[in-house]
């Protein structure tokens, strides 16, 4: 049986405190496309639909997950642009973002777990589309924070 990656996980440090972080960089669709997509249409709160655009590029995600300021989650289907009903509801991924005081810092501590559910045939295009998509996208949160 072959091994296979599930998840794509980074830890960031960030120079604030957890309410700080949450409202700076994922507590509202602004702040959220702050570093992230470059703008978010429709419902972004806890189980609202929304979807998250690069240029021509839309990703539609469903919010699972909203306790500020400590963990946002939403479901997708990772790889490309596209929305919710594009493959089946059990090959969705969740990405979900846990923020944890450390000292001064706050801990994110990012996770997008599912990829085993996607069929095989695009199983390692999405989970390699999207393990150098988090790389660029999450290096753009810190330089929030620098001053």
């Amino acid at each position: 049986m072959l091994h296979m990656r599930d998840s794509i996980i980074h830890v960031l440090l960030l120079p604030a405190d957890p309410a700080t972080v949450w409202e700076r960089s994922f507590g509202s669709a602004a702040a959220l496309s702050s570093w992230f997509p470059q703008s978010i249409e429709g419902d972004y709160g806890d189980g609202g639909v929304f979807e998250m655009v690069w240029g021509e590029h839309r990703s539609q995600a469903r919010m699972t997950i909203f306790d500020p300021p400590r963990v946002l989650a939403y479901q997708w289907h990772p790889g490309d642009a596209f929305t919710l009903d594009a493959h089946p509801e059990d090959q969705l991924t969740t990405v979900q973002f846990t923020l944890e005081p450390d000292g001064p810092n706050t801990k994110v501590t990012m996770v997008e777990s599912g990829f085993a559910n996607i069929a095989e045939d695009r199983r390692e295009w999405a989970l390699g589309q999207n393990t150098g998509g988090w790389e660029e996208e999450l290096a753009k949160l810190p330089k929030q924070y620098a001053s």
